[in-house]
């Protein structure tokens, strides 16, 4: 269930998730001509520990939003890692009140989507609904924190759903397969950030009801939840009807997620060359580490998603002008950023080129421009016109409840302020050229280079 999707702080990439489920038009989008530099955000925490957050936006009768655990794979067991998303299955499979077909009838009626995903760090359960069918959501949400059913026979099918995810997404897809979580496992040595959400198949066949019965009495209640609401509502609004169907619900205990935190540098580099007869282009990726402490707030995640902007990240982006329209290098140019609450995060840029060019000349390529990259390309001017484009891309987001709900959603996975990300538009407007600068020099330093992945047509 959206388990492909990872929450991890990546604002660019989670705006595509709802891109073939569009909700917004002309006729229910409320023109905002004089737009107050704060985000209209506001939050609470009810007696029992459950916190409250709404951002409202210019959309009427339109609420998107969900119940999020702090919970993800990250805080799986190693014996069973998978757990927190077999979990996050099992919750659609009824409780002792309301069945699973009974469960999905209704948010077939009420809710224009209804779905859910497990990240590294947590689990996120996505409705999206006209303003009036909110209590039925929030009712079955409370329902699910308690009175999960975890019948045996559906956990066993759907043990069989997650392992026949992990054979078409994984298994079957050799540049995911050994890309992917190759450079997780360099990245990460020692913590669970190592191990992939879906988990292994292994594991999955032996996570039995016990574990699942356990994790989910060890997570799932206030102290450990979160509402985030988007749309056409008000705090006062959300208090009372949160109050309404969780105030009750006994707080639990707050999970103290004492993570194993890798060293700072192991002086460990990784070159790995793949071939396999499934794939049908070749692709150089080079993978950085990026410290924690380079992205600890938001005004420092915002600086760091503006470098990789101007970098890596689309056809006006340094790498895409300088290898693909001006030498040819390459024919396509990617790039990841991968944002972990506790950790560090990656950023993984990706090239394809064609069969004519020799992988080493690519590889070159890449690193000479990254090298050149901040006393070169960074300029003044590149520097505003990405700011700007940060900017009209949020405005554009408040046209959207779903897009504005996974840019929040982010900023909470990984630990930062709301009161930050509130005032997130002074904030990109007061970061500075030499600031930029600086954190651009730090990140592309070539000691952070962890991994370089050569995938080609089995023969080339």
């Amino acid at each position: 269930m959206l388990n492909k999707f990872l929450v991890t702080g990546l604002i660019l990439n989670t705006f595509t998730i709802f891109a073939d489920q569009p909700i917004v038009n002309e006729s229910n989008i409320t023109t905002q001509n004089n737009i107050n530099d704060d985000l209209d955000i506001s939050e609470a925490t009810l007696d029992n520990g459950i916190k409250i957050y709404v951002i409202r936006t210019n959309t009427k009768g339109t609420v998107s939003g969900g119940v999020g655990y702090f919970v993800g794979s990250a805080d799986d067991p190693r014996n069973v890692t998978g757990i927190s998303h077999i979990l996050e299955h099992m919750m659609f499979k009824g409780t002792k009140n309301l069945s699973g077909e009974k469960l999905k009838e209704i948010s077939f009626v009420c809710n224009k989507n209804s779905n859910a995903f497990t990240s590294y760090d947590i689990t996120f359960y996505i409705f999206l609904c006209h303003k009036s069918f909110l209590d039925m959501n929030l009712k079955i949400e409370a329902d699910r924190m308690q009175n999960l059913k975890l019948d045996p026979k559906e956990l066993q099918k759907e043990k069989e759903v997650v392992i026949e995810e992990r054979k078409m997404r994984t298994e079957s897809d050799p540049f995911i397969n050994h890309m992917e979580e190759a450079s997780w496992k360099a990245m990460y040595l020692f913590s669970n950030y190592s191990y992939p959400v879906i988990g292994y198949i292994d594991q999955i066949k032996a996570c039995g009801p016990t574990e699942v019965r356990a994790h989910y009495e060890k997570f799932y209640n206030p102290q450990n939840a979160f509402v985030l609401l988007v749309g056409d509502i008000t705090i006062d609004e959300a208090i009372d009807k949160v109050k309404t169907y969780f105030g009750m619900i006994p707080a639990g205990k707050r999970v103290d997620r004492n993570r194993v935190i890798d060293p700072e540098s192991t002086g460990l580099t990784h070159s790995i060359e793949h071939e396999d007869e499934n794939i049908k282009f070749n692709d150089i990726n080079i993978v950085y580490k990026i410290d924690r402490n380079l992205f600890d707030d938001v005004r420092k995640q915002t600086i760091v998603e503006l470098i990789v902007g101007m970098l890596s990240t689309g056809s006006s982006s340094v790498l895409y002008s300088e290898l693909i329209d001006k030498n040819k290098t390459a024919y396509d140019i990617g790039s990841y950023l991968d944002i972990r609450a506790f950790d560090k995060g990656r950023l993984n840029i990706s090239a394809m080129f064609h069969n004519d060019k020799k992988v080493n000349d690519v590889d070159n390529a890449i690193m000479q421009t990254i090298s050149d990259f901040v006393d070169k390309h960074l300029t003044k001017e590149r520097f505003e016109n990405e700011k700007k484009k940060y900017l009209d891309q949020l405005e554009l987001n408040e046209n959207d409840p779903n897009l504005m709900l996974m840019y929040g959603l982010s900023y909470i996975t990984n630990g930062y302020k709301m009161s930050e990300f509130k005032k997130i538009r002074s904030i990109i407007r007061s970061i500075t050229f030499e600031e930029t600068k600086d954190i651009a020099q730090k990140i592309l330093n070539k000691k952070n280079r962890i991994m370089r992945i050569y995938s080609h047509p089995k023969g080339k």
